[in-house]
């Protein structure tokens, strides 16, 4: 078999697990909570013409990206939960695609041993794997933008320009080009006019699009078909969004350290098992495997040493500095990986939980780049084992989506929302107030057909001016007083008073 087909056939195979991994929680009402139902929302509104957002509704921060790439597949197959989530199976296949193609090309590696580099990516541990596929606005973005800022490294202009848009998006993002940046530091040393040329023309550019976008701010519908921007709200830029979340507290470092260690790295090893359902996944199947943490830790140990004995060393070593080489390129994600962890457990000011961990999905570069890094040592005994490493740690991880497929296959675990609008339709509603974590899934479950405003994280104007006119109940989860369930767990309460109600625009 000549190279090129071999990078095809393991192109092929990367693109097979991605699947594996992504399409269970495109079944609807596996992983789908309000902010995706918000996302679905405002990609019907744009696909029908009724609204063109710039940011996520209600915030001035958090480019509508994912909306817009699932407007074009809702206007050809409907408003639904399937077609809100192909672009982000796309952007995953993309993402290890890239990967797989940049460590062949620029480490010279064999096809194979690149996509062994990329199987932390293609199979990472299942809670963090899911929220890969979930649609919040950018939580797999940032991992693909990380790919294409490393091939746009050397081209200052396009670098810039494609920065400045991507932070808008997700502002993730500036830690990659923190760690290029810090890269291109090292190995320009003794060349620094063409460097602060460079990263002068890539700031330029950056300042450009981050104005650019600014500017299409006031033009868009911000809270839902016919609304306009307003600060009544939320109203914070990307910039701002960034300051808000940086809390530099030393003296909570030695707790969140114990917390860093105790759960979440195990966690994003796929070290710390229980059930799915407790990371929020619609199942009754478990997750996670004993021992995988050490296990994880260890091979990343392995690759960063094998890592160090394939570095040049002598007369070998001792190269002209000039622009960033694609043998950098484990450094580079290890640097964002570590970096990403070191910046969500010690700066960001979110807790440490597992309904924060997309904020540190960056660190699944860290085990890739250490293996990537360890597969560029030529002894083969080396490579056989952190290759074989890999690959039982992949089918781990993989054995959890397997299982969770199966389950969707012979029958679910039920999702009582789906119900409730069933329920809710044939009683005839096509109005009512929610409580923020049911009204926009409600919304989207059904097409719109039922209309759910929200009393708080208010986000579609249009709900709300429906609601306010009728003498229409409240419907939420759990409890409420005066109140009936008539789905598990889903309550249809009394009127709210107007003082409980968002202001009508």
């Amino acid at each position: 078999m000549s190279r090129r087909d071999a990078l095809f056939l393991c192109l092929a195979i990367a693109t097979l697990l991605v699947l594996a991994r992504t399409v269970p929680f495109m079944a609807p009402g596996v992983r789908f909570d309000a902010d995706q139902a918000v996302v679905g929302l405002m990609a019907k509104h744009i696909s029908e013409g009724r609204a063109f957002p710039v940011f996520f509704y209600g915030q001035s921060y958090l480019l509508a990206v994912e909306a817009y790439l699932a407007a074009p597949v809702m206007w050809l197959v409907g408003p639904t939960e399937v077609a809100l989530k192909l672009p982000l199976l796309a952007m995953n296949v993309a993402t290890v695609l890239l990967l797989v193609w940049r460590a062949h090309r620029d480490l010279g590696l064999a096809p194979w041993l690149a996509l062994a580099g990329a199987l932390p990516i293609a199979l990472p541990a299942f809670t963090p794997g899911s929220r890969l596929m979930d649609a919040m606005g950018g939580n797999v973005e940032p991992l693909l933008y990380t790919l294409v800022l490393w091939t746009l490294r050397a081209r200052p202009w396009a670098f810039g320009l494609t920065l400045g848009v991507f932070v808008a998006h997700r502002e993730f993002t500036i830690l990659a080009a923190a760690a290029i940046g810090a890269l291109d530091l090292w190995h320009r040393r003794g060349a620094l006019l063409p460097l602060v040329r460079h990263w002068a023309v890539a700031a330029a550019c950056l300042v450009a699009a981050q104005l650019s976008v600014g500017a299409l701010s006031s033009h868009g519908d911000m809270y839902g078909p016919g609304s306009a921007p307003r600060e009544a709200f939320v109203n914070l830029s990307a910039r701002d969004a960034i300051a808000a979340q940086i809390c530099l507290t030393p003296s909570t470092w030695p707790d969140r350290g114990r917390e860093l260690f105790a759960s979440h790295l195990p966690l994003m090893a796929g070290g710390l098992p229980g059930p799915m359902m407790d990371v929020t996944i619609s199942s009754g199947m478990g997750h996670g495997n004993p021992g995988l943490a050490p296990w994880v830790l260890a091979l990343i140990l392995a690759g960063l040493v094998c890592g160090v004995m394939a570095a040049p060393r002598g007369p070998a070593a001792e190269r002209r500095p000039g622009a960033i080489p694609g043998t950098a390129l484990p450094g580079y994600l290890v640097t964002v990986g570590a970096l990403s962890t070191l910046v969500y457990s010690f700066v960001a000011c979110s807790q440490l939980t597992q309904a924060t961990l997309r904020y540190d999905l960056l660190l699944l570069f860290l085990p890739s780049g250490a293996v990537l890094a360890g597969l560029c040592w030529p002894v083969p005994a080396a490579r056989a084992g952190l290759v074989t490493a890999t690959m039982m740690w992949a089918g781990l991880n993989l054995s959890d989506y397997l299982a969770l497929a199966h389950e969707i296959r012979t029958g679910r675990w039920p999702d009582h929302r789906g119900e409730a609008v069933r329920a809710l339709e044939a009683q005839g509603y096509d109005t009512l107030w929610g409580d923020a974590r049911l009204a926009y899934v409600l919304s989207f479950r059904s097409q719109e057909r039922l209309t759910v405003a929200a009393l708080t994280a208010h986000r579609v104007d249009e709900y709300a001016r429906l609601a306010a006119v009728r003498d229409v109940p409240f419907v939420k989860q759990g409890v409420c007083a005066g109140g009936t369930e008539f789905v598990p767990d889903i309550w249809l309460c009394p009127t709210p008073a107007p003082a409980e109600r968002p202001p009508v625009y």
